[in-house]
């Protein structure tokens, strides 16, 4: 399939259809006096990774209050959503991301293949196993179908599932801890794409993940960063901080604690997505997401070349290997 190029505006056109679904059903939650998430839905918590209580408010988007761990650096939400809230806002959300990858799926083959290469090169043999969680409509799936994967998914969405079905995947409707506790199946890899930043807990995740795990097997995530260059300069004006949905937002260094401590070893790491033009958008005073400017500030620096060589891109790629 050819390769789609869209500008940086067309590009974010597209996804604000998505951004303004999901704000709409953020309001039902709020309190309209305060703009604040209801307390009746929130609990206060610990840090994600290091489970210290010393974090520092750095801003609030969208009803939700984002802070940073003084121990790790780990950036989150605090207060969260209660599962059980969490759990109606989700049910009650957009199915559009099917639609968003369809629509722009040159951008997200490159990005589904670039991670698939990295780490398929240590499974030398015939048809490995995959699980993608949130597989959605089957974007990823199809493609590791192409690379020689026999492929599975978990995904709650009833439509998308069967969407992904009629590819020839085998979708589970439930996530990975009920799977866990239902399933004798085992995998030489499991995915994760845009999905462990709305995981609460992805210690326990990882956990789970390890125990359906083949000897030799890996995780792979791939989420975004709030080391990038385009959060550092943009802060809640970035559109990685929704306030309600993106709940953890890890570093390398969070990442490769977690791993640590449920049996994981980094095998691979990488960012991609520069967000060259968004950065280059809010440079010049434009709406970073919807400006048109091709003019570039900082020219030798807010370049792919930089960016992307420095481990600076808007999100990482990470592929983290079972320990004997």
């Amino acid at each position: 399939m050819t390769k789609k190029t869209l500008s940086t505006r067309d590009l974010h056109l597209e996804r604000k259809v998505m951004w303004d679904s999901s704000i709409a059903n953020h309001e039902k939650f709020l309190n309209k006096e305060t703009g604040m998430f209801q307390n009746s839905f929130l609990e206060t918590r610990s840090c994600p990774t290091c489970e210290t209580q010393n974090d520092e408010t750095l801003f609030i988007k969208s009803g939700g209050t984002y802070v940073r761990c003084a121990e790790c650096e780990m950036v989150y939400l605090n207060p969260v959503f209660k599962d059980s809230a969490i759990e109606e806002y989700y049910r009650g959300n957009h199915n559009l991301q099917s639609t968003i990858v369809a629509n722009d799926f040159g951008f997200y083959r490159e990005l589904y293949t670039k991670g698939l290469t990295g780490f398929q090169k240590i499974f030398d043999k015939p048809n490995p196993t995959i699980l993608d969680i949130g597989c959605s409509a089957g974007g990823f799936l199809n493609i590791a179908k192409e690379f020689g994967w026999k492929t599975f998914g978990l995904e709650f969405n009833k439509q998308e599932a069967a969407v992904s079905r009629k590819s020839q995947h085998e979708v589970f409707e439930m996530d990975l801890g009920t799977f866990v506790k239902t399933s004798d199946l085992k995998f030489d890899a499991i995915t994760l794409w845009d999905v462990f930043e709305h995981i609460k807990n992805g210690e326990a995740l990882l956990a789970q993940a390890r125990t359906v795990l083949n000897a030799n097997g890996g995780v792979f995530i791939q989420s975004p960063t709030p080391t990038a260059l385009a959060p550092k300069i943009l802060h809640e004006k970035c559109n990685m901080f929704d306030g309600l949905e993106h709940v953890n937002l890890y570093t390398f260094e969070n990442i490769r604690q977690l791993a640590e401590k449920t049996g994981f070893e980094v095998y691979s790491y990488c960012t991609v997505i520069s967000e060259k033009g968004v950065i280059n958008n809010y440079l010049n005073y434009k709406d970073p997401y919807l400006g048109s400017t091709d003019k570039l500030e900082l020219k030798d620096v807010v370049t792919d070349e930089y960016i992307l060589g420095n481990n600076l891109g808007y999100k990482f790629q990470i592929f983290l290997k079972k320990k004997s």
